[in-house]
Parts: structure tokens; sequence; C-alpha cells
């Protein structure tokens, strides 16, 4: 960290320098140019420039890019006043800016006074990260066209999300802004089902930009439901398997993503598909079911949603039971 500190104090001393020794005010339009260019408030996306002038004026123009942009290239801001603040800039990149004043006396504008270097930060002084970013922790938290984010230390300003197809360029991706400080979680809608996402966040902090990105996590959307109105039960499991007084019991447990009260299991030959032999309606969950196999027989059980006039979600299994 110190050689990198180092390396931007050196690059950002020789930057100055450099364009002090341009900043003159000899022009050929008798307007003089502004003089005293300078950079303050720098933070990783946004700068405040500054220049003093020799005449009166209201009418300033700016110009800046990266480093090593031509005039008429970059950005022009048209400005009242002797600064301005410029945003949405690249962290820990080069840039350079010119300003030229409008002489009322002349009628036109100086020439530009110029280029004033600098290098934006890494991360912002003034405005702290979030933390502890990650997908949502229940079942229903990732769906086949939406995922849930959480994430700590929010900015009292809201955060903004960008994500994209895994692999994507800052900058390129979709941005989402989240302006609750309380909530520290946002759903992202509208994806494509079984395909990965990067996601990344970062807070705002209202007049000094933004906070460094932190991520990105990976999340890969659900397959498309069986029935879209009755979600698949998640976590499907064999809770116990046991024997007693001559009677075998097998306790199945499972989580629902929907408002039903109803189930149903399959059970059949291990290999054949759900539904082609015995199904059992239950009203509970986990369920216990008594004498449903034979010793050494080898079953199949499958589990699904019973959502009334919605409908049956898909078949969710198999869990392989051989019997007791």
């Amino acid at each position: 960290m110190k050689k990198i500190i180092l390396v931007l104090s050196i690059g950002l001393l020789v930057f100055n320098c450099s364009s002090d020794s341009s900043d003159d005010s000899n022009d050929s339009n008798n307007c003089p140019k502004p003089n005293g260019l300078n950079v303050y408030d720098l933070t990783n996306t946004t700068a405040q420039f500054s220049w003093n002038t020799n005449v009166q004026s209201s009418l300033y123009q700016v110009q800046y890019g990266q480093f090593g942009f031509g005039l008429g290239s970059g950005t022009t801001l048209t400005v009242p006043e002797q600064y301005t603040l410029v945003e949405d800039l690249l962290p820990q990149t080069q840039y350079a800016f010119y300003v030229r004043v409008f002489c009322n006396n002349t009628n036109d504008y100086s020439n530009w006074a110029g280029p004033f270097n600098f290098v934006t930060l890494l991360d912002n002084p003034y405005c702290n990260n979030p933390s502890d970013f990650s997908e949502g922790l229940y079942p229903e938290s990732i769906t086949h066209n939406s995922i849930e984010l959480n994430w700590g230390n929010p900015s009292s300003d809201g955060s903004q999300i960008e994500y994209g197809l895994q692999g994507f360029t800052l900058g390129s991706g979709t941005t989402q802004v989240e302006p609750d400080f309380y909530d520290q979680h946002a759903t992202v809608t509208g994806l494509n089902a079984e395909t990965t996402y990067d996601f990344y966040l970062r807070n705002i902090c209202d007049n000094v930009g933004y906070s460094a990105w932190i991520g990105p996590i990976s999340v890969t959307t659900e397959e498309i439901p069986f029935n879209v109105n009755c979600l698949d039960p998640v976590n499907f499991e064999l809770n116990q398997i046991y024997t007693s007084g001559g009677s075998d019991y097998l306790v199945f447990v499972w989580d629902a993503q929907n408002s039903e009260n109803t189930w149903q299991l399959s059970k059949s030959a291990v290999g054949t598909p759900a539904g082609s032999d015995a199904i059992i309606d239950t009203s509970y969950n986990p369920v216990q079911l008594t004498n449903h196999t034979s010793t050494g027989v080898v079953y199949d059980f499958y589990v699904r949603a019973n959502c009334s006039v919605d409908g049956y979600s898909d078949w969710v299994g198999p869990i392989t039971v051989t019997g007791p």
C-alpha cells in the first residue's frame, strides 16, 4: 500500500507541475485566460475543479477527460462560478481538465488554460463501503427470474447495485438504486432462468460521490418452474427411518414456498416416474409414513405442493429408500 501511495503522490506532483507551466495569461485575443487551476475534495468518483481569473465574468467553460484527451473530445461544462463539481469519474484513473473564461469586453472566450492533471482515488475517504454482501439466505431468495441480495453498513443516502451476465465489465451493466437505509436488502427481478449473474454494490453518499464497489457475488437463477403459480417445495429430506414393534416408520420434511397447507407424496418402484404408483395426500409437514415399505425393497419418494385452484407444483425428489 505504501508503494502505491508513493507512486500516486509522485504522479500527482509531476502532473501538477507540468500543468502549472502552461497556465499563463498571455492571450492573442485580449481576453486573459484563467490561472491557478486546482483540484480539491478528491474522491474515487468526484472532484472539485477551481480556478482564478483577472476579469469580471459569470461564464466559464470547463472541459475534462481521461489524461491525454484532445481538446474538443472531452466533456464540456458551462458554469457561472469559478468552481464546479465533476461526478461519475472512474476510480484510480488519470484525468485532466482545461478552463476558459468569457470576457464581456471582447464578447469572446479566452484561450484554454491547462491542462491540470490529477488521479482519482481508489476509495472514497468520505463514504464508507458496504459490508457482508451476499445472496439471500432463504429457499425463496433465488427463483427463476429474481434474486434477493443482503448487505450491511449501508449509507443513509441509499445504495446502488450493478449487475450483468457473469464476467461483465463494471459500467456496462444494469443499475438499481435502493434508497431505503433500513432494509439493507433488495430483490432484483426480470432475470433469465438458469443464468449466472454477477452483482456489485456500493453506497451512495450525497455530495461526496460513492463508496468503492464491493463484489462481485455470482448467483445462478433457478430453472423455470413447472407451475409458476405453485412453486416447488425445497429442502425435501428423509428426517428419520426406523422400525418399532414390527412396524416401519419414515419421517419426511420439506420447506414450502407457497401458502399451501396440503401436499402429495409419491411412492414408486425405484427408477420409475413420480405418480406412477401410490400417491399419499397429507396436510402434515413433517409427515410420518407407517408401514409403507417392505424389507429389502427399494423405493423412490417424491413430494409436490397442492395449491388448490392454482394446481400442483412439480414433483421434487427422488429420495431413494430401502425398506428396513
